[in-house]
């Protein structure tokens, strides 16, 4: 039997090697999801502003050390309480530099992301036309996480840092990525989930060195949370009545639809994330799992440790994963109409 040629990757997805009952599950499971998608109620949302951070950094400017002045700022600032958890080491880099040599280094940033994501997304793809297409959308993923920056310095650097991690590691080559893995989590601590999923990838892959080296990376930025935390409860204790952190947080889903998908209303983002997502899980290269699970982890986990919100982790990495989706879908709609062979075998006297 021939293997049809892929649309636009090098070489056939996962879901080409399913058999004929297992795709036409999946064909059911994508056509709901992309139903249920489209009547999604929930309305995309833009991060909350991060209005505390600079006001601290503008602060500290002017001579003021950082706990001294969250004390004084976090009682009437709105987002007190999410900024709570944040550690100071982004708001001493911002007051240490002025605002122009700041936005050349986050422009120098997002311009790196672009150029690292087209030199490893571009040998996922035979031809010119998924190169640019793939290219195209991960201008928009970058474009996506500048606008988070712009409105969550913070979270925005997370995902910024999270998508380098996911694009720069290699089976050999992940002291970089864990590199910068660690910096992501020691920014904001939400993106612990970086090193700690990239860690059980690799001892799922057998790779202790590479497991050890991301587990590193998760206890720095681990003791910087706690140490952060202990010195902030020092100058504003806790509330005595805390909020559970084992209920279902709101507003994760929409908060990285507004981020990821800034352009688009919230039922086809939700259907474009669906099929994202589709695309990055059939790639048949180890980037596909850890991205789709640092999607899913990020929604998982977001607002239940600490108020963190992790949602936006993957905000860079949506986008691209688009370009996939058509190999995979024609992958699905090669396997679930197989028929039967029947053998006519005719005997001569």
């Amino acid at each position: 039997m021939v293997t049809p040629a892929p649309l636009l990757l090098v070489a056939q997805t996962r879901l080409g090697r399913v058999e004929r009952g297992a795709a036409r599950w999946w064909c059911a499971a994508l056509l709901l999801g992309l139903i249920a998608a489209a009547g999604l109620s929930e309305v995309s949302a833009r991060p909350a502003a991060e209005l505390l951070h600079d006001s601290i950094v503008a602060a500290m400017r002017h001579g003021g050390h950082y706990y001294e002045t969250f004390r004084d700022l976090a009682r009437t600032a709105p987002d007190g309480e999410d900024a709570r958890a944040l550690p100071p080491t982004l708001a001493a880099v911002s007051a240490a530099l002025p605002n122009g040599a700041m936005l050349l280094l986050v422009g120098a940033a997002l311009a790196g992301l672009v150029a690292v994501g087209v030199q490893r997304l571009a040998a996922l793809f035979a031809g010119a036309a998924g190169q640019v297409l793939a290219a195209l959308l991960l201008v928009a993923g970058t474009t996506a996480v500048a606008l988070l920056w712009e409105q969550a310095p913070h979270a925005g650097w997370a995902a910024l840092l999270a998508a380098y991690a996911v694009l720069l590691r290699r089976a050999e080559r992940w002291g970089t990525a864990a590199a910068l893995g660690c910096a992501a989590a020691v920014i904001d601590p939400a993106a612990l989930l970086v090193p700690a999923l990239m860690a059980a990838f690799a001892l799922h892959d057998g790779s202790a060195r590479e497991a050890l080296g991301w587990l590193v990376a998760l206890a720095v930025g681990g003791a910087v949370l706690g140490c952060h935390l202990w010195a902030i409860a020092a100058v504003v204790p806790l509330p005595t009545e805390a909020p559970p952190l084992l209920t279902l947080p709101p507003g994760g889903l929409a908060r990285l639809l507004g981020a990821a998908l800034p352009s688009v209303s919230s039922g086809p983002a939700a259907a474009l994330l669906l099929l994202a997502l589709l695309g990055w899980a059939a790639l048949p290269r180890a980037i596909g799992g850890r991205v789709v699970a640092l999607a899913l982890a990020g929604l998982a986990a977001d607002g239940r440790v600490a108020g963190l919100h992790s949602a936006t982790l993957a905000t860079a990495l949506v986008a691209p994963g688009l370009a996939l989706a058509p190999d995979a879908i024609a992958d699905l709609l090669r396997r679930a109409p197989g028929r039967r062979r029947i053998t006519v075998t005719r005997v001569t006297r």
